[in-house]
């Protein structure tokens, strides 16, 4: 069953992506070879079943709205959870856009049919609507769905009551709804690897059948009736929540093993498996190209390949006092995290190195939070002292549970960065010993020498490959530091450079240097800080004692303001040599191109304060330009224009925070930037942005993206000019 499921998922991969033709033809080729004889003519019909299924069935797992384009909507539909900043949103009358993502700080129950006014905004992370008006709209309250989405929806509501601080963690453990739900926490949660503990997984669904078969055992009821009435809940439970792919497969593989053991049969290791891929895919084709489906199925593949022999490895290599349970959730643990390596690595471009570890401390934590969690809200529909009484017990257990996952996030090595070149290259390298490992009729030694020959030539020849597709993209990315700047490039070939480091953080690691950790960086190429103002070089010492650089570059004008001789004193501590930034000075990193057009002859010397000499930087990456400013003012932009060294652009860094000195018109309409990125604190004392710069920018055309609405803005840029740019929460259009 397993074989034939993956045949079928072969011809939908080349329904999604002819490009991927070759590699299902492959994937097909090795599902061939081991195959039971009386399954073999199904192959070629079943991965032609996959392919005709995405025509017949359509993507219904989709949730990208391709014939949504940048630019004003008028949408129809409902909001799938309350109204919590970005939340899902199913549209009516739009086949292609089933769903997809709305920010508002309106306040919305789910489930009601709304009418929405605003502005879609494409990016990396596909489309976002961000609302300027949503109103009531007529409503069939008979639709049986939407019934359960509002009934979901006052859950939600009555959950945030009983945690008032929590309340978004918990409805993430036991809906799968993660609106609200802080980016730090996310952030935490993703360099930890834990993040699957946060979506309705095999865990939370094997945790509510375990209680409910426990239950009835208890209680005396037979074994095979007790399995299918927990098999009976588990899907009313899933069914509840939307049906998410991880639970549905959950759930499938609960009902086969209790079908098993009605009928008194053994279960097939893959088949329960199989089974499951089958009719998710035949209901959802298009659910193959989500991460969560991915990672789903990949821990559960690597859960029955491995956990078995790695539990008997490990048994043999520790001394008979250590627990077996505590083997058997090693094994596990090792076993669906290299399964799912390759997904995470491809889609989210980072690795945790603490994902094991931390997974099996935190999984006590969630076991006790979820029945309690799920007790908490039962007990409060009774009483509601009772709930909140439950509740507070369980928010000492989450608080545990936070504090596991942001202490071993904050480990500077917790997590690294892997381009997706990487990714590619090692699965490429993985696919080919395996093959060599299975070829027909090769066995013992000969097999060996085959896979090892293949390991070898994958070694050899990984230099290569990797740098050949290591010229891919370059990522700019704005950091939320409040008021002050902090942009951080990050080369093809995983190098970065930061240019200014933000205000003096309040407590250590700051935020540049804690988002830079994130992200995998130990060191920087270079650090340029653009003038000595406290909110562009203020986080400067905190950068150099942990990261370090390779050079630090300035306007090299004296001054002797206390935030600057700190960074020269950090900077001369650690040996790290200092370079005059001046223009003509070029720093060439990876195909990319950072050249400083002032101070110096290009702008002139048009002033003595720090903002007049601020480093202005034009970043070059094949037809891609960006254009960084630092705090320059207008005066500046305009000996630019008149020198001839600013040329059009694609992106915009607003100078000075979108103070009315700076993002002169002229510079604008010689530049054509199509978007701007603004760093800019919220609700800052200083008015930024001025009203006439976004003005400016409006007639322009230009599409803002700002940090006090948005957080942390990232760009990835492509060589031939275009890019995406997503913010990591979607903030209000710009009017």
């Amino acid at each position: 069953m397993s074989r034939l499921a993956l045949t079928f998922a072969t011809g939908t991969v080349a329904a999604l992506h002819f490009g991927l033709l070759l590699p299902a033809v492959l994937l097909l080729s090795w599902t061939w070879l081991p195959i039971r004889p009386w399954a073999r003519p199904l192959t070629v019909p079943m991965a032609c079943a996959g392919l005709a299924g995405l025509l017949v069935v359509g993507g219904g797992g989709g949730t990208e709205c391709s014939s949504l384009s940048s630019g004003a909507v008028h949408l129809h539909g409902r909001f799938v959870a309350p109204t919590r900043g970005t939340t899902p949103f199913a549209v009516e009358g739009r086949p292609a856009c089933k769903e997809l993502r709305v920010w508002t700080d309106q306040r919305v129950r789910a489930g009601e049919r709304v009418e929405i006014r605003g502005q879609a905004r494409g990016g990396r992370a596909g489309t976002v609507v961000l609302a300027q008006e949503v109103v009531a709209a007529p409503s069939d309250r008979g639709d049986l769905r939407w019934a359960a989405v509002r009934w979901r929806g006052r859950l939600v509501e009555r959950i945030h009551d009983l945690f008032p601080e929590r309340g978004a963690l918990v409805t993430a453990l036991i809906l799968a709804r993660r609106e609200g739900l802080e980016p730090e926490v996310r952030d935490a949660f993703a360099a930890t690897g834990t993040s699957h503990l946060l979506a309705i997984s095999g865990f939370h669904v094997g945790v509510i059948a375990g209680i409910v078969l426990g239950a009835l055992r208890a209680l005396g009821v037979a074994r095979t009736r007790a399995l299918l009435a927990a098999s009976v809940t588990t899907w009313g439970y899933v069914l509840f929540l939307g049906a998410p792919s991880a639970a549905s497969r959950a759930a499938t593989i609960i009902t086969v093993s209790a079908l098993a053991a009605v009928r008194e049969r053994p279960q097939a290791r893959w088949g329960a498996l199989g089974t499951a891929l089958l009719l998710l895919l035949g209901v959802a084709p298009a659910a193959l190209e989500e991460p969560g489906f991915q990672l789903s199925f990949a821990g559960a593949a690597g859960l029955a390949a491995w956990a078995r022999p790695l539990e008997r490895r490990f048994r043999s290599l520790t001394p008979p006092a250590v627990p077996t349970a505590l083997l058997s959730a090693l094994a596990a643990g090792v076993a669906a995290t290299a399964a799912t390596l390759p997904v995470v690595a491809w889609h989210f471009e980072r690795l945790s190195l603490v994902g094991i570890p931390v997974t099996l401390i935190a999984s006590p934590f969630v076991a006790f939070a979820l029945p309690g969690s799920l007790a908490a809200v039962a007990f409060s529909f009774v009483s509601q002292g009772a709930g909140k009484f439950l509740a507070g017990g369980v928010d000492t257990v989450l608080v545990g549970l936070n504090l596991v996952t942001t202490s071993m996030a904050a480990l500077p090595w917790a997590s690294v960065w892997v381009p997706r070149t990487w990714v590619s290259v090692a699965v490429a390298g993985a696919g080919f010993v395996l093959i060599a490992a299975h070829v027909g009729g090769v066995n013992g030694l000969r097999r060996r020498i085959a896979a090892g020959t293949a390991a070898a030539a994958f070694l050899i020849l990984w230099p290569i490959a990797a740098g050949l597709g290591g010229s891919g993209r370059l990522e700019i990315l704005t950091m939320d530091v409040g008021q002050g700047d902090a942009i951080a490039l990050r080369s093809p070939r995983g190098r970065w450079i930061l240019v200014d480091a933000g205000p003096p953080p309040s407590r250590s690691p700051g935020p540049v240097v804690a988002t830079l950790r994130r992200r995998g960086v130990t060191h920087l190429a270079a650090l340029v800080l653009t003038h000595p103002d406290l909110d562009h070089i203020g986080g400067a010492p905190d950068v150099l004692a942990d990261l370090g650089a390779a050079v630090v570059m300035d306007p090299a004008r004296a001054t002797g303001k206390s935030g600057y001789i700190d960074v020269l004193e950090a900077a001369l501590s650690h040996g790290i040599p200092w370079r005059p930034a001046s223009a003509g000075a070029v720093i060439r990193l990876d195909g990319v191109e950072l050249e400083v057009l002032h101070p110096g002859p290009h702008g002139g010397e048009v002033g003595v304060g720090s903002n007049d000499g601020s480093v202005v930087l034009k970043v070059r990456f094949g037809d891609f330009d960006a254009l960084l400013t630092g705090d320059a003012p207008a005066e500046v932009e305009r000996a630019l224009v008149r020198s001839g060294a600013l040329g059009s652009i694609e992106v915009l860094k607003v100078g000075h925070h979108g103070s009315s000195t700076s993002t002169d018109s002229l510079m604008l309409a010689t530049a054509r930037p199509r978007v701007a990125l603004l760093s800019v604190g919220r609700r800052n004392r200083y008015g930024h942005p001025a009203s006439d710069v976004m003005g400016r920018l409006a007639r322009m055309g230009v599409e803002v993206h700002r940090t006090d609405l948005q957080g942390s803005i990232r760009l990835i840029a492509r060589r031939d000019g275009s890019f995406d740019v997503a913010g990591e929460r979607p903030g209000k259009p710009v009017r």
